[in-house]
């Protein structure tokens, strides 16, 4: 079985930029090159594609806000990431009231480019998950747990989880307990396991580089976790509809067998 990769599509017209970009994702990520927008609406109309990186300043700052903003609307779950080579704080703010996720600058390298992509693959994968769990757990459920997804990692607490919905840490946990939803602490570990079942599925991450960016302190701690919160292993989630079924894991153990999930949990739409 070959090794499973993020589909992204890149639209940057500068050829300097373009290899710059391919050098620091396209070894992490599948990419598909596109030539202008129109391409880049035609391949993100394709099943499979989870996010594009695309210039956020072409053929003018204004023309790429108006196309962006018309992509995200048509494209609500998709990761958008600008390329840009405005470097102010109102020049990014602009940039994101468009809609991206997140924005790379000339002066970024590829480290620092595959942490951002990163960012907003999981940012993105966030919303999809509340997408899926609206009308399936009671709220603030599926607010939290895709917000604990697009912020899972080691630095993640609860006072930033209650922050998120504007409550304080006592009257969280007190809203949880009312529905039934377990303690912030248990939200916060879903969104653990679903992003690393994302990235195990998906993004060929291995189980150690999975484990230590999320937080645990060793790759059996994750196996662990994964086996003892939803009965998966991690082959199990590694494969290709694992995303879905730790989804169903979780619907299960936050007593939400009984209410319907979607039909299609496409993953990469």
């Amino acid at each position: 079985m070959g090794e499973r990769v993020a589909r992204l599509a890149l639209y940057q017209p500068d050829a300097r930029s373009a290899a710059r970009l391919r050098s620091a994702v396209g070894g992490a990520h599948d990419l598909t090159i596109c030539e202008s927008w129109n391409d880049l609406e035609r391949a993100l109309a394709a099943r499979g594609v989870e996010g594009c990186l695309l210039d956020a300043d072409h053929p003018s700052s204004s023309a790429a806000a108006d196309r962006i903003r018309v992509l995200r609307s048509r494209h609500r779950c998709l990761a958008l990431v600008g390329f840009t080579d405005r470097g102010t704080a109102l020049a990014f703010y602009r940039l994101g009231a468009t809609g991206l996720e997140a924005f790379v600058s000339v002066d970024d390298g590829a480290i620092t480019t595959r942490a951002i992509v990163d960012e907003a693959l999981a940012a993105a994968r966030g919303r999809k998950v509340r997408t899926w769990l609206d009308g399936v757990l009671p709220d603030p459920g599926p607010e939290l747990i895709g917000w604990s997804v697009a912020n899972a990692g080691p630095a993640t607490d609860v006072d930033q989880l209650a922050d998120a919905v504007r409550q304080s840490p006592r009257t969280l946990r007190h809203k949880l307990r009312v529905e039934d939803l377990g303690t912030p602490s248990t939200i916060l570990l879903w969104g653990r396991l679903l992003l690393a079942g994302w990235r195990l599925a998906h993004d060929g991450r291995g189980i150690e580089e999975t484990a230590f960016a999320l937080g645990y302190s060793a790759a059996n701690s994750l196996r662990r976790a994964l086996r003892s919160h939803a009965g998966l292993t991690v082959l199990r989630v590694s494969q290709p509809d694992g995303v879905e079924r730790l989804v169903e894991a979780l619907a299960t153990r936050l007593g939400a067998a009984s209410r319907r999930l979607p039909i299609d949990l496409e993953v990469s739409r």
